[in-house]
């Protein structure tokens, strides 16, 4: 394949993607990488697809590859951190969004980053069946790393409040509360 012909496939993919069909962007990516495997943009933009298509065990590898290509790119780490977040893993997912945020450690980055991760620990808690105390166990080490990532993220602080009431221990809950109250800005 040409250069032209790869570029083509590439951009293919893209607007594929953009334009919601991810299942065919991931095609194009396919395309581009049995030419080049180390197409750091098609391997990316392949990762993304599979993560919007449910297939976040896919996405995860793809994202870990990419990091392999390039150690120093901070947002396959913070893809890969989301993935893992999303198959249960906070641990893994704490190292790897601290390794992104350490490349780029911009205040918006690092907002930016704790706003998904919050969505994600939300998902966690209203998608799907009823929650159980696993599922806010896992809920709490989500929101607690939105936190971490911007400690001054009042609705992350309001959400552990309320995780730590289901999950019943009234000290945590009342620790987040006035955490909230406090970061949340006066009224004039």
């Amino acid at each position: 394949m040409s250069r032209s012909l790869l570029f083509a496939a590439f951009n293919e993919g893209v607007h594929r993607s953009m334009s919601g069909n991810h299942e065919a962007a991931v095609q194009s990516f396919d395309q581009v990488l049995a030419v080049d495997p180390r197409h750091f943009p098609a391997l990316t933009g392949k990762a993304f697809a599979l993560k919007q298509l449910g297939r976040t065990a896919e996405a995860l590898k793809g994202f870990q590859r990419a990091v392999e290509l390039d150690p120093s790119a901070p947002d396959p780490l913070r893809e890969a951190a989301l993935c893992q977040l999303e198959l249960g893993e906070p641990e893994a997912a704490a190292l790897l969004m601290e390794r992104a945020v350490q490349i780029n450690p911009t205040p918006g980055y690092r907002e930016a980053a704790a706003v998904e991760v919050y969505h994600l620990g939300n998902a966690l808690l209203t998608q799907g069946r009823r929650p159980d105390k696993a599922r806010y166990r896992l809920a709490r080490q989500v929101f607690e790393l939105a936190l971490e990532l911007s400690p001054a993220y009042v609705e992350a602080a309001k959400a552990l409040a309320d995780v730590w009431e289901h999950l019943g221990d009234p000290t945590q809950q009342e620790h987040y509360t006035q955490l909230a109250t406090r970061l949340r800005p006066a009224t004039s």
